[in-house]
């Protein structure tokens, strides 16, 4: 057999390079093999240690799980947009991996001395598809877990261990294959890197798709969504095909008459997503052998910066590769410079985003949802914490993707050179957009709410909310680069203390904005009276400045450095 190249036949040495290679890593093979064990077994220890209880609670709770409540119905209404809208987000995110690494992936080493030798890419790149679809595979089977998990903790589980066992099989069973079905299409995407324009062209509207069944869901929940609506959704692709093997085990936990079985075709859905996985994964096999020696080498590099940043605890370094390779455009947008130079950060930061227009749409999206799950906790009684904690969070994040100006230049401090102002005093030049980005988005529909229901509480949260996120966010920006020493810690009674300092180090403006937010946000809705209004919005206003001088601080600190 001989390997074609420039329409010149070279001898094929696939057989003697693989026999050679194998000779080379009979004893690399071993210590891969130790390197796996132990950390399989930290991996258990960690479970073990700090997941002992909820295993414990899990079993528990599939052994006895509790019983359908008065919003079963409602939650099964929910269900069919809902899951849809989840499993579309996670079908969205095994696509996109195509664009930056696919399930046809070699070392650096193989990327540098073997593909440019008379070596069959059959058998070469084949093996690594199947691997990875295998992984893929159990990868989602494992995944399935989560919502027959959360389906059983709302009361849609069934009344007996037998009905929870089926609930996740048919979770188990669907994530499984859509996952199969996703690493096809990547396979496919990276074969043809053409398609790749689909993709990015495709993901906008998959995302507004999303958002759109989450307010479908909502709306199902709070009343009742067509029946003919439904069977659109749970048919309008592979997405809702998953998720009605699901939603009709679990309709069988709801109290008879009070809900019909939305999907009542659900094996037919069943047959058509593994017919779907099959067809692609056959595909792809085939297609595994043509993938461009261009984009193996592209995904090597990419995959080994990704590696040595998340060794390094570099999580911008792990970013910024992912964002390189995943080949992210900036828009061409133009806006006028300022006249006065104290206006130069703020054109800065705002060009900025808006040739971004992914991250400040994201953010946005964030932020109205956030607001959205502190208005639903505003409105219960006793105010819900988690709730109010989750929204801030989700606030909190979304300050952070509108910091990407600060972290550009903590990553380089000469960058900033130039301008006409002090290093230090950046964390506050940089807060500045994100606050008006945030008030301009959220603040706008939130006053019109305020003003029709009479209730302005909400609107002064949010003013002093959005200041102490963006300063936790700028603090977290300043923080400089990660010290090894962390990683040794101190020996305590209670144990080593590296863990809790890296989680510290990483959260730790997370932690100082969202933490007392919670409380002064939950204090504010949960009572009619002014007092834990005022207090709120005084503590808050301390706080905000607090947290600006703290980030201002630590930016003098890294400059110096």
């Amino acid at each position: 057999m001989t390997v074609t190249r420039d329409s010149i036949a070279v001898p094929d040495s696939t057989g003697a390079t693989f026999a050679l290679l194998r000779q080379l890593r009979r004893g690399h093979g071993r210590k891969q093999a130790a390197n796996a064990a132990y950390w399989a077994y930290l991996a258990a220890v960690i479970v073990v240690s700090y997941g002992g209880s909820l295993i414990v609670s899990a079993y528990r709770a599939l052994r006895r799980p509790p019983p359908a409540t008065a919003a079963a119905p409602q939650l099964l209404h929910a269900a069919p947009a809902a899951l849809t809208a989840l499993v579309l987000l996670v079908f969205l995110v095994l696509v996109r991996d195509a664009l930056w690494r696919g399930p046809v992936t070699v070392p650096q080493a193989t990327a540098d001395w073997l593909l440019g030798t008379p070596v069959s890419r059959r058998r070469l790149l084949r093996p690594r598809f199947r691997g990875s679809a295998a992984g893929a595979v159990l990868v989602g089977a494992v995944a399935g877990i989560v919502p027959a998990a959360t389906l059983v903790a709302l009361g849609l589980g069934g009344r007996s261990g037998g009905e929870v066992i089926r609930l996740a099989g048919a979770a188990v069973v669907s994530m499984a294959l859509l996952f199969a079905l996703a690493t096809g299409l990547a396979g496919l995407i990276e074969r043809y890197p053409g398609t790749g324009r689909w993709v990015r062209a495709a993901t906008p509207a998959a995302l507004a798709a999303a958002v759109l069944l989450g307010g479908l869901a909502a709306w199902a929940g709070l009343g009742r969504l067509p029946s003919a609506v439904a069977a659109v959704l749970l048919w309008s692709g592979p997405w809702g095909w998953a998720a009605q093997p699901v939603i009709a085990v679990a309709g069988h936990a709801v109290p008879a008459g009070a809900a019909g079985n939305p999907a009542p075709w659900w094996p037919v859905a069943l047959g058509l997503l593994a017919a779907a996985a099959l067809a692609a994964l056959a595909c792809a096999d085939r297609a595994a052998a043509g993938v461009p020696a261009a984009a193996l080498r592209a995904r090597a590099r990419t995959l080994g910066a990704i590696s040595a940043a998340a060794l390094s605890m570099n999580t911008r370094g792990v970013a910024t590769a992912y964002t390189a390779a995943s080949g992210a455009r900036r828009a061409r947008f133009r806006l006028p410079p300022p006249r006065r130079r104290e206006l130069v950060m703020l054109w800065r930061d705002l060009l900025a985003l808006l040739r971004s227009p992914a991250r400040l749409a994201s953010a946005v999206l964030l932020a109205l949802l956030a607001a959205g799950l502190i208005a639903v906790a505003g409105h219960g009684r006793p105010v819900s914490l988690v709730l109010v904690a989750s929204g801030l969070a989700l606030g909190y994040l979304a300050a952070a993707w509108l910091c990407e100006g600060a972290r550009l230049d903590a990553d380089d401090p000469r960058r900033s050179v130039p301008l006409p102002m002090r290093f230090q005093s950046l964390a506050w030049w940089h807060g500045a957009v994100p606050c008006l980005v945030l008030l301009a988005a959220v603040g706008i529909p939130a006053a019109v709410v305020c003003i029709v229901t009479g209730d302005l509480r909400p609107l002064a949260l949010l003013v002093v909310t959005i200041p102490v996120l963006v300063g936790g966010a700028l603090v977290n920006v300043f923080r400089g680069d990660f010290s090894p020493s962390l990683l040794v810690g101190a020996d305590t009674p209670v144990g080593n203390t590296a863990a809790i300092s890296i989680v510290f180090w990483y959260a730790w403006g997370t932690v100082l904005a969202v933490l007392p937010m919670t409380v002064l946000v939950t204090s504010a809705l949960g009572s009619a009276g002014p007092a834990p209004l005022v207090r709120a919005l005084v503590i808050g206003a301390g706080l905000a400045a607090g947290l600006g001088a703290y980030a201002a601080r630590r930016a003098g600190r890294l400059r110096a450095s």
